[in-house]
């Protein structure tokens, strides 16, 4: 991709989660959204079919009984992102996801759960850890911000976290 046909693109975002951050990473997706960034969105794809029991809706959920759609979307968006937020704390799936991102060479943006100590790999795949949403979506404007202008002027930018995403999602581009 050109420096021309990367200007003016929005920023696309995955939020790599557990679903029992639903509702959490729907009103992360909001603020995204908000800052013009394109999120790929698995909370519109993870809806188990109406009438299940919890434990039905659990093993559909485990098991993706929806011919693999919700995998392959979730593996795609991870390979294919601009970037990947980690909303923690979260088991393994979304783990995995980090994983995908960060071999594929995405930045990782890693947000903690309040009691969450992330394991050697999970901790050494994430390219920066914010201690909040608040601190995540400030880094994440400042990345939307050098986006939007084909990430030209990185010399420019004060803040370290903010340069060595830019910097990662440069290469990856």
């Amino acid at each position: 991709m050109t420096t021309q046909e990367i200007c003016g693109t929005p920023l696309s975002v995955y939020i790599a989660s557990s679903f029992k951050h639903k509702h959490g990473v729907r009103l992360l997706n909001r603020e995204l959204r908000a800052m013009s960034c394109r999120v790929l969105d698995w909370t519109e794809k993870a809806v188990p079919p109406p009438g299940l029991t919890a434990t039905e809706r659990r093993i559909w959920m485990d098991t993706d009984r929806d011919g693999g759609q919700v995998y392959t979307f979730c593996k795609n968006a991870c390979l294919t992102a601009d970037m990947l937020i980690y909303y923690g704390a979260s088991g393994q799936d979304a783990g995995v996801e980090v994983g995908l991102a960060a071999g594929a060479g995405l930045p990782v943006l890693g947000i903690r759960g309040p009691l969450e100590a992330p394991g050697l790999m999970l901790h050494g795949a994430v390219t920066h850890w914010a201690d909040g949403v608040e601190e995540a979506l400030e880094i994440v404007g400042g990345v939307v911000r050098h986006a939007a202008s084909a990430l030209e002027s990185l010399e420019s930018e004060p803040d370290a976290v903010v340069l060595r995403l830019c910097e990662k999602l440069k290469r990856f581009r």
